[in-house]
């Protein structure tokens, strides 16, 4: 049985760095065996860029 997280991430500083964020995360879990569904990026409610991985083992 497979069980999934969800991981929020966001940035006041720029989308770059938090694509480069998620970037290391992403490799990082999945060195570590996770298995990444999906990531997506968006905005929240005060324009700051957000950015929702999930992952599963």
């Amino acid at each position: 049985m497979k069980n999934y997280s969800i991981i929020k991430m966001d940035s006041s500083w720029s989308t770059e760095q938090l694509r480069i964020d998620v970037e290391r995360f992403v490799n990082r879990k999945s060195r570590e065996g996770y298995e990444i569904t999906t990531v997506a990026f968006g905005i929240n409610l005060w324009w700051m860029p957000t950015a929702f991985i999930t992952i599963c083992k």
